[in-house]
């Protein structure tokens, strides 16, 4: 193998490193917003369990969340001894082995491409995308999920196209984890399975399917080990209670999340992985080059239906985030490979001044993109440990706290702290001493709604004393 040969397969360690490098030189631990913070505690109550220790009753995030991404960061707690670090580490090998496995599944789908085109869009395309870019940062299963994800489609289309039968039995089993990890990965996944299905049926692989059912049995262990005390059946969801069809065509949602106006309806918001630049900008050039031809693979058909079971359910739920969108905008990636090939070959045999020019302000582009879409979680991190140091200084031991919105981080930085969330439900009363976290900027979205009810009653009813003023609008008040 030649060092130019070689070169290519090091990404995905240079990738890895890279984004370690870049947690370490910004301090970022890895945790922001809420989710994250309920995963890393999901995964400090399976190590307890591991422990023998005492756990506690399951909560909302339990029910809501799945258990394969806590499940590998306590796992790897072991090995790291830190939750926190584990729980980061989880997502950075999760984004460099998906690197490595989206390469794997260009080879598949297109072997007579040469390994330097595959690396270099996989490097453009995907590594430095900014919302994979991020996900191999963030401590929650964006990252995680869509390496299985992946992984089952590198087996499924092997059994599939190649008639590599005894690869469905993998395929099977890490299309489980992958849904085990994130939920919303069923719908991707589910045409796949479907095909997988009838191709053994109709090769009589009897064999194989049974072993493949059982397979599946076999993931799906953790997953009822997981929810043993309850909440372990994800048809009860409440993605599936919200889906709507009249949702596809509506902006403004206002349900148990507050209310929120987007900018698109939800039919529109869905084509943004085409153009976008929290995925990659320039992507819908490529539709410039490319042809019906590109399809004709009975395994880019399948995609194609993939992709289109993805968007229908993230279209009818009454919400919109860009990182829900990463999987259908992977296996897009993938469809248009074709298309990257033609660009990558025949620019540089032709025209390599002007190529090398592109792809130049491509990767300026990505990577400007990328720095665009971590500026608002690092920044919200940095929030979250400057509250947490300051009220450190100010709360007595065991306090009680009521608050809303950074009461699930601060319980990460601050875990001997009682936290009453204002949003769970209405209380009838306050005990004088406790304290009250708020901020005002949150009325719009959440008016008429319990963190706002909860907070009114207390300004109308109890004496507030303010004890400290806290960044970005956070005030800490004591009830008197």
């Amino acid at each position: 193998m030649t060092s130019n040969s070689l070169l290519p397969r090091l990404l995905p360690g240079v990738f890895f490193l890279c984004l370690a490098a870049l947690c370490y030189l910004l301090n970022f631990n890895g945790l922001y917003g809420q989710d994250a913070h309920d995963y890393l505690r999901q995964s400090q109550v399976i190590f307890d369990r591991w422990q023998g220790l005492t756990t506690p009753v399951p909560s909302r995030g339990d029910a809501e969340f799945a258990g394969g991404y806590p499940l590998a960061g306590a796992m790897l707690r072991f090995v790291l001894g830190d939750s926190v670090m584990a729980m980061q580490w989880v997502s950075l090998l999760s984004a460099a082995l998906g690197l490595w496995i989206f390469e794997r599944l260009l080879a598949l789908l297109a072997p007579g491409a040469r390994m330097e085109s595959r690396w270099t869009y996989a490097g453009l395309g995907l590594a430095i995308s900014p919302m994979f870019f991020r996900a191999g940062l963030i401590s929650m299963s964006d990252g995680p999920g869509l390496l299985l994800a992946l992984t089952s489609f590198f087996f499924g289309l092997r059994a599939y196209e190649n008639s590599r039968t005894n690869d469905a039995i993998w395929a099977a089993a890490f299309a489980v984890l992958a849904i085990s990890t994130r939920y919303a990965l069923a719908a991707l996944l589910l045409p796949l399975a479907v095909a997988v299905f009838f191709f053994l049926c109709l090769k009589k692989k009897w064999l194989v399917l049974a072993a493949t059912i059982f397979m599946c049995m076999v993931a799906l262990i953790p997953h009822f080990w997981l929810k043993a005390a309850g909440a372990e059946n994800p048809l009860r969801h409440t993605m599936l209670q919200y889906w709507s069809v009249e949702v596809f065509f509506q902006r403004t949602f206002s349900n148990e999340n507050g209310l929120v106006r987007y900018t698109l309806p939800n039919i529109l918001f869905l084509f943004l992985p085409v153009a976008h630049p929290a995925f990659c900008l320039p992507l819908s050039g490529l539709f410039l080059l490319f042809k019906k031809t590109d399809l004709i693979l009975p395994a880019k058909k399948l995609l194609l239906v993939c992709i289109a079971a993805d968007l229908i359910l993230n279209g009818g739920l009454p919400h919109q985030s860009l990182r829900y969108l990463l999987p259908a905008y992977a296996l897009l990636l993938l469809l248009l490979f074709p298309a990257w090939d033609r660009l990558y070959c025949y620019g540089f045999l032709f025209f390599r001044r002007l190529t090398t020019g592109i792809l130049v302000t491509v990767l300026v582009i990505q990577l400007c993109c990328c720095v665009k879409y971590l500026v608002p979680i690092i920044s919200r991190n940095r929030l979250e440990t400057a509250v947490a140091d300051q009220l450190k200084t100010i709360l007595p031991s065991h306090a009680t706290v009521y608050a809303f919105d950074l009461d699930i981080a601060l319980h990460s930085y601050l875990p001997e702290v009682q936290y009453k969330n204002l949003w769970e439900r209405r209380y009838a009363t306050f005990p004088a001493g406790s304290y009250v976290l708020f901020n005002e900027a949150l009325r719009p979205q959440w008016q008429g709604q319990n963190p706002i009810l909860n907070w009114d009653d207390l300004k109308t009813n109890y004496s507030l004393v303010l004890k400290a003023e806290l960044p970005d609008g956070w005030r800490l008040w004591v009830i008197r």
